[in-house]
């Protein structure tokens, strides 16, 4: 990167820079976060490199009308198509791509757009991803047909074209299940993560069910209003303006494609109100257990007290006596309900106090604010792994399935989830705290039913697939697989010597077709006898392991020549559609209430665009 010179400039300069910015923002209305912007930086110093140039030039002979501009942005996107098309073939040609599509329509002139994101590990064992494109869907309709249609035509432009070489990662919309289903395709790991706390919590009970918990809560608290009183469901929406099309219809049934196999026990948990053995996702809310039916309320009243402090005004008075603004749910799901609880406790007496000022501490009815603390506590593990999973710019797979094993274990009893607690905190409890935590020796019973129903679904939901095990077993920090089954452990094993046994055969027949007959110059060496058991037995100290495992493999590829390229091909593969998902965000900014005529075209060039110069900044 060039270096410029750093000169100490008069005062007098410095404010008349100052006032010039100042009366932008304010004339524009424009955010004040825009002078902190990279890109602005960038032009302004390349004005201050043309001005030392050629002198003090008129700005009319650089800028541009607005047209000219929104025709070169085609050019550029085309530019940066074709860089990435190149970056793409070697990766592309060995396996090493994997695709994420999804579905997502404005909200204001209810287009309709297919995003791809794409991630690949090129043959530098680097882990990269770029938002490939938000184009405009223009098929007739939705099915899955048309859908495998329009993915096609967007990944044709740059060489994509056989699809067995491709890996898929979607959420489980039926549509896109259809489109992917003769494809080597995983579901996203979050979306499955949120579905299980859904079910687990009730928010996507029937109508009849989410009038049955309105109408239980407001018998408590009568002076809720009506209105404000909805399913539980209500404050937990999917990503901002997501289309229905696609991930708000979910399907238990849908499989992963190569699932481990495993015999199957089923326990009988005393979370209904008889002793009768169901599935958990058939359960309904008036036949579970009474203590556990509380908790669930409490959620929606929390949630209405949150949605009452913020219309009226009384976060600013929260915080001007100390305490935090309370957080709504938003769009992230699960993650935002995790911390609308967290708010609560934090500023629970300074949320008191200015609802007994103006008279309204009715709406603290029926919140228990040590039940919140154990609520919270039996929520900190998602929060957790959903946090770590949803990266997009490292390997994640591997995550899958020590995540799954994570939450199972922390799960299994209410001491397990203490000692998480205490392992994951890094403050000292002061002497009140310390009190605190005696009195909530005893887990609360209608959190205990509900911790029990999480993990009966957690056992009920989750099929792993093959790959997650085999991705685990590619990092040399978990490659022991510990916890599992020798079951579990002899498929990953059997699915690598596979592979390997196919990729030699393969590079045999390459050989031979390539070598022409009786040639003796050149004789295939084969790989020294069974990789993964070298693999297996090798010295490793952890100290020296990183998250990455693309670091270790990159390091290896000598000694292990048919591994390395495996892990390629697996570590390529993101545990979540967060790539794509965090794009149709980026495109809600991009098309606003204010932009409403721009070209659906020309939002897919600057997302593309906007995507292609991140990457640059992360190196």
């Amino acid at each position: 990167m060039r270096s410029y010179k750093q000169v100490q400039l008069p005062d007098k300069e410095i404010n008349l820079v100052k006032d010039l910015t100042c009366k932008w923002l304010c004339q524009d209305m424009r955010p004040f976060s825009i002078v902190e912007d990279v890109g602005l930086k960038n032009l302004l110093q390349q004005f201050i490199s043309l001005g030392a140039t050629y002198g003090e030039i008129d700005l009319k002979s650089i800028f541009r009308g607005a047209d000219v501009y929104a025709k070169h942005i085609y050019k550029l996107a085309d530019d940066y198509r074709a860089i990435l098309k190149n970056l793409l073939q070697e990766p592309y040609e060995n396996g090493c791509v994997c695709i994420s599509p999804d579905l997502w329509t404005d909200p204001y002139k209810q287009i309709s757009y297919l995003g791809i994101s794409i991630s690949f590990v090129d043959k530098e064992y680097i882990y990269k991803s770029f938002d490939l494109c938000c184009e405009p869907y223009t098929q007739v309709d939705h099915t899955g047909e048309n859908i495998l249609l329009a993915i096609r035509q967007c990944l044709a432009p740059f060489g994509l074209i056989d699809f067995n070489k491709l890996n898929f990662v979607s959420d489980r919309g039926p549509n896109l299940v259809s489109a992917l289903k003769k494809y080597n395709t995983l579901y996203c790991y979050p979306h499955r993560v949120n579905n299980v706390l859904k079910c687990s919590f009730y928010q996507s009970q029937s109508k009849q069910e989410q009038i049955t918990i309105s109408a239980a809560t407001d018998q408590h608290k009568s002076s809720i209003n009506t209105a404000n009183s909805t399913d539980v469901a209500d404050t937990i929406n999917d990503e901002v303006n997501r289309s229905p099309l696609s991930t708000d219809s979910e399907n238990d049934k849908n499989e992963s494609t190569l699932p481990i196999k495993n015999k199957t026990t089923h326990r009988k948990q005393s979370v209904t109100t008889t002793n009768v053995v169901v599935d958990p996702r058939k359960l309904k809310f008036k036949d579970l257990h009474p203590s556990a039916q509380e908790i669930i309320k409490i959620i929606v009243r929390c949630k209405n007290l949150v949605q009452f402090v913020k219309k009226s005004g009384c976060n600013k008075d929260i915080q001007s006596l100390g305490g935090v603004a309370l957080q709504q749910s938003t769009v992230i799901r699960w993650l935002s309900l995790i911390e609308l609880l967290e708010s609560i406790t934090s500023s629970f007496k300074e949320t008191k106090r200015v609802l007994i000022n103006r008279k309204q501490q009715s709406k603290l009815n029926g919140i228990d604010e040590k039940i919140l603390k154990q609520l919270i506590r039996l929520l900190k593990p998602f929060k957790h792994v959903l946090k770590i999973i949803q990266t997009t710019n490292t390997p994640s797979l591997h995550m899958v399935l020590v995540c799954t094993r994570m939450l199972k274990d922390k799960l299994s009893s209410f001491e397990e989830l203490l000692k998480y607690e205490a392992q994951s905190s890094t403050k000292d409890l002061d002497n009140s705290e310390e009190v605190e935590e005696v009195e909530e020796v005893l887990e609360n019973e209608g959190i205990e039913i509900l911790r029990l129903r999480i993990l009966d679904l957690l056992n009920v939901m989750f099929t792993l697939d093959i790959h997650h095990y085999v991705a685990t077993l590619l990092h040399p920090k978990y490659r022991q697989l510990k916890g599992c089954t020798s079951n579990e452990r002899e498929q990953a094993y059997k699915y690598i010597r596979k592979h390997i046994h196919t990729t030699v055969k393969q590079n045999e027949q390459q050989q031979d077709d390539f070598e022409p007959s009786g040639s003796e110059d050149y004789s295939f060496k084969a790989p020294k006898a069974d990789e993964l058991d070298r693999y297996l037995a090798m010295t490793v100290v952890k100290a020296n392991l990183i998250d990455n495992p693309l670091k270790f493999w990159e390091s290896n590829q000598r000694p292990f020549p048919m591994l390395s390229k495996l892990a390629r091909q697996i570590h390529c593969i993101p545990a979540s559609s967060a790539g794509v998902e965090r794009q149709f965000s980026g495109a809600g900014i991009v098309v606003n209430e204010r932009r409403t005529a721009l070209d659906p075209n020309q939002v897919n060039n600057i997302l593309f665009i906007r995507s292609m110069e991140n990457m640059k900044l992360a190196k």
